[in-house]
């Protein structure tokens, strides 16, 4: 039994000469989906401890309560149990001016003496507020504010506090756990980068500056044990009961939930696409051995005759899938361990985490590798019990004893005398080979699926930015008013490239409904609006209704709410009134509340506090920087916002995106390519015999290389159909994965991405014909005649 151990040995070494590039494309392909499970979960886990790190380090709230007496509110909670630490702050919308640039500004105040209980910043550039120097005119600027406009420390601004614009000096340029990303409100995730900035001051200040528009709030942080275990529900209910109108939570706090949504879509992606890899290794793999099996029945046969155990056959052929997914798996292992702290500190610091957590995970590690050896495992344990069962008799008869009568599909083919002989060959190879043929078909719907997967994302989010930039916000700029904007309309169409001026409402407000609340923006057109298309799930648009108000769709989600139920309206200000929901939007970005102008004013009391306003066509960036200037220097004007600048916004927050699903295309390819490879070269390898013997009757190479590449595209044109609905469907759960009230994406496959889909399938597959045409040409007939006479 030795020597058939030893004999076995020598057989696998000589397998895996034979048939090196098959067995190395299994392989990589199991690295390709091990690094890219390795790297990417790895990667996720390390973001999310990132930011429970820095939201550790810097006090983050838990819970942010508004409305009410904020002392009466913080009380309250102070005393229940899981809460570590509570605080009251002022936070109000500020115009700000920096340079020429009028912007909605935010002051948030902070404890001038003592770090923050709750919430505090870190300096990364300067000096903190208790630092010394007279406090008054002394703030801190967060740091996205800084960079896109360029201050540090010694630099001034000026906020308007209803009265006057008063200069500030900025002290410090801090980090802040809210701000992570800065995100203004939940409508408001991406925008123009010069339209949004915040400043932390001196409660003391921050109250002046904020004026009768200050909004005080109460911060409460909870226990790590508290966080995990329900009780913040509990501690929320105690606020709202001590009479806070509106409690968020960590998780629905702007910046964190933009940073947690892109969380989530990354974890699933991190183990979808890997998976398809390693889905299409298996059925590599499985194709080669079961190839490699039937072609060695005469030698299966005599190693059985000779004595050998049934199971030394079964490990002796599983042996190979386990030797191409375990090498693969152990090369992927270390490469996605070297891609783990790149990604991780890539994503870092693009967004500018401070406290990054790097760390390699032993049960990632252990799961990476048993992939590999699962892939082995599936790909071979088919054809190596199928070899261990081989009758010795049967087998040594050669493949008299194993063919078999020709099926109904052989015989229809075999008919058909109006088919030309190329293709009628192809035709009955499929329907003899089916397991082959299954395999091929298999190996196109997993391709199909990795690539519409990647390019269903692409293209949904191209269509998403066309809707909403298309359809849905037809401005260019939007201009909030204050005090001295009489005849402000009139100035605004005077300005060289304006074409178009319309008064708006514009506030932010809480909708409630029961026990459920959401903070969310209300704004007022008039009922013919031109800057404002109100979005309907069919893509259309729809009016502003006479009485009532539209709501994004997620609205419905979050308030557990229908049209033509009743909504509760509160503004900052307290002023609090009951509206009907007559309608829903669909709106990529965003979960919004629109009504008419009167509708607006009796819900908020305020009427006409902002202008949009449209360019003429062909407008360029210099004449709309040129315009942006001269209209911020207008009387009454307190913040300009450009729209546009919102577009590019969105293709900087989307650059990481295009350069995944750009790697992820190209990868798609790739798996087409091996999968098709490793089945035609094991066609060719099974079929020696045949081939040869038509290579010796005279036919040409041509016809040979024909019959291949028909078999082959026939093969996956098949499986295109199914290919193709497994795609789309993949693409859709892959958006879901995106989707919140912050996003709504949809998909979006024309006719012409499935069929650029199919047709890229076809050329990988017919691509393949290359290696496959060069093995025919290299066949050594007399070897293969005395081989077959034996």
């Amino acid at each position: 039994m030795t020597g058939v151990k030893r004999t076995l040995l020598a057989k696998t070494r000589r397998d895996l000469r034979r048939r090196s590039a098959q067995f190395a494309a299994i392989a990589v392909t199991v690295l390709i989906g091990v690094t890219l499970f390795i790297s990417s979960y790895d990667a996720y886990r390390n973001l999310a401890a990132s930011y429970d790190r820095t939201y550790a380090q810097l006090r983050f709230a838990d819970l942010t309560a508004s409305g009410g007496d904020p002392d009466k509110v913080a009380a309250a909670a102070r005393d229940a149990a899981g809460v570590a630490a509570t605080a009251v702050r002022t936070q109000a919308e500020v115009p700000l001016r920096i340079g020429d640039d009028k912007l909605v500004g935010r002051v948030v105040g902070l404890p001038a003496d003592r770090p923050a209980a709750v919430n505090r910043v870190e300096v990364t550039e300067g000096r903190g507020l208790g630092s010394g120097g007279s406090g008054d005119d002394g703030v801190l600027l967060e740091k996205h504010a800084a960079g896109t406009f360029g201050l540090g420390p010694g630099d001034t601004l000026r906020a308007y506090d209803g009265k006057r614009w008063r200069s500030l000096t900025v002290r410090g340029v801090v980090i802040s756990p809210e701000y992570l990303w800065p995100a203004r409100n939940r409508q408001e995730v991406l925008a123009d980068p010069h339209s949004f900035a915040v400043v932390f001051a001196a409660e003391d200040t921050a109250r002046r500056l904020a004026g009768p528009q200050a909004h005080r709030q109460t911060l409460v942080r909870l226990t790590g044990s508290a966080r995990d275990d329900g009780t913040a529900g509990e501690v929320a209910e105690r606020l709202r009961r001590a009479g806070a109108v509106s409690v968020t939570d960590r998780e629905d706090q702007p910046s964190n939930a933009v940073l947690r949504e892109d969380l989530k879509g990354f974890q699933q992606l991190a183990v979808a696409f890997p998976l398809l890899f390693l889905s299409a290794a298996a059925v590599a793999a499985y194709v080669l051995i079961t190839r490699l099996v039937l072609a060695e029945r005469k030698v299966i046969a005599t190693f059985l005759a000779a004595g050998a155990h049934r199971s030394a056959v079964v490990r002796h052929y599983l042996g190979h899938g386990l030797l191409a997914g375990t090498a693969g798996a152990a090369a992927g292992v270390a490469l996605g361990i070297a891609g783990t702290a790149a990604v991780t500190h890539a994503y870092t610091s693009a967004l500018g985490i401070p406290h990054t957590a790097v760390q390699t995970r032993p049960a990632v590690v252990v799961a990476g590798l048993a992939f590999g050896v699962l892939v082995g495992l599936a790909g071979g344990i088919a054809p190596a019990l199928s070899a261990s069962r081989t009758a010795p008799a049967e087998a040594m008869r050669g493949d008299a004893g194993t063919q078999k009568p020709p099926g109904r599909v052989s015989r229809a083919v075999a008919g058909a005398r109006w088919l030309p002989l190329v293709l009628r060959m192809s035709l009955r190879e499929l329907a003899r080979s089916r397991r082959r043929t299954l395999a091929t078909m298999t190996g196109t719907v997993l391709s199909l699926v990795l690539v519409l997967s990647t390019v269903g994302m692409t293209t949904s989010m191209n269509a998403l930015v066309d809707a909403q930039f298309g359809t849905v916000m037809k401005q260019d700029a939007t201009v909030r008013t204050g005090p001295g904007a009489e005849g402000l309309a009139g100035r605004l169409r005077s300005v060289a490239h304006v074409a178009d001026v319309e008064a708006i409402t514009q506030a932010d407000v809480t909708v409630s409904a029961g026990d459920l609340s959401y903070d969310t923006s209300l704004t007022g057109y008039e009922p013919d609006t031109r800057m404002h298309g109100f979005r309907t799930g069919d893509g259309g648009t729809r009016q502003l209704p006479a009485h009532g108000v539209l709501a994004g769709s997620a609205l419905t989600g979050r308030l557990d709410v229908a049209v033509g139920d009743r909504l509760t309206v509160r503004t900052s200000g307290g002023r609090t009134r009951h509206v009907r929901l007559a309608g829903l939007v669909h709106e990529p970005m965003g979960t919004a509340l629109y009504g008419t102008k009167d509708t607006v004013a009796a819900l908020t009391g305020t009427s006409g506090n902002a202008y949009q306003l449209r360019f003429a066509a062909g407008t360029g960036e210099a004449a709309r920087d040129a315009a942006r200037a001269e209209i911020s220097g207008l009387p009454g004007v307190v913040t300009y916002t450009d729209e546009r600048a919102l577009h590019r916004q969105l293709d900087d927050f989307l650059s990481l995106f295009w350069i995944f699903t750009g790697v992820m295309l190209v990868l798609g390819g790739l798996l087409a390519l091996t999968v098709i490879y490793v089945t035609m070269t094991v066609n060719v390898a099974e079929r020696t015999v045949e081939l040869a013997t038509l290579r010796a009757g005279g036919v040409r190479l041509r016809r040979i290389a024909g019959v291949l590449a028909v078999e082959n595209l026939t093969a996956t044109a098949l499986a295109l159909p199914v290919g193709l609905a497994a795609g789309a469907a993949g693409a859709a759960m892959s958006l879901r994965a995106f989707s919140s009230d912050m996003f709504t994406m949809e998909l979006s496959l024309g006719w012409e991405v499935l069929a650029a889909a199919a047709v890229s399938v076809l050329a990988a597959s017919l691509l393949s014909q290359l290696p496959a045409v060069r093995m025919v040409r290299g066949l050594d007939i007399a070897r293969v005649v005395r081989e077959r006479a034996q």
